[in-house]
């Protein structure tokens, strides 16, 4: 019976997930891009963080390099979908810091990020939301970045 549902499940997601754009260190179990049922009209990338090609951390302490390297992530990624940041709808930012308040200066960095990366790639602003969380994967890690794209 599992096996079927987890057939059925497959089928109607009808996608490929892949691990994490880079060779970074990422949680076993944990789906990093699914392309929807209908072929090229949707994308669900989540859990981008700021390691480069060779898996290596970039900017400790920094978020705006930091945030800067998951954006560029994020470009590869939706390559191999042939979109572009073009087709983000929807980010929502996951910030290391104080749960119970949102830093406006952060605020002001990422909504600086987005128009450099999407608002300028594609004439409109997706929709955002930013969650402060007190852990990501490791201590020098300030960021973690989910899109949805679609064309």
């Amino acid at each position: 019976m599992n096996r079927h549902l987890y057939l059925l499940a497959a089928m109607l997601i009808g996608g490929v997930a892949h691990a994490q754009t880079t060779t970074a260190p990422y949680r076993p179990g944990y789906t990093y891009k699914v392309e929807t049922a209908i072929p090229g009209q949707q994308v669900y990338i989540s859990g981008q963080r700021p390691y480069n090609a060779n898996g290596q951390l970039v900017g400790p302490g920094n978020l705006a390099r930091q945030t800067t390297q998951v954006f560029e992530n994020l470009k590869t990624a939706l390559a191999e979908f042939g979109m572009t940041l073009a087709n983000v709808k929807q980010i929502t930012y996951h910030v290391k810091g104080d749960t119970s308040r949102i830093d406006p200066v952060t605020t002001q960095l990422l909504d600086a990020a987005t128009n450099d990366y999407v608002t300028q790639a594609s004439n409109s602003t997706p929709i955002q939301s930013q969650k402060a969380i007190p852990k990501i994967v490791s201590a020098d890690v300030l960021i973690e970045i989910e899109v949805i794209a679609a064309k």
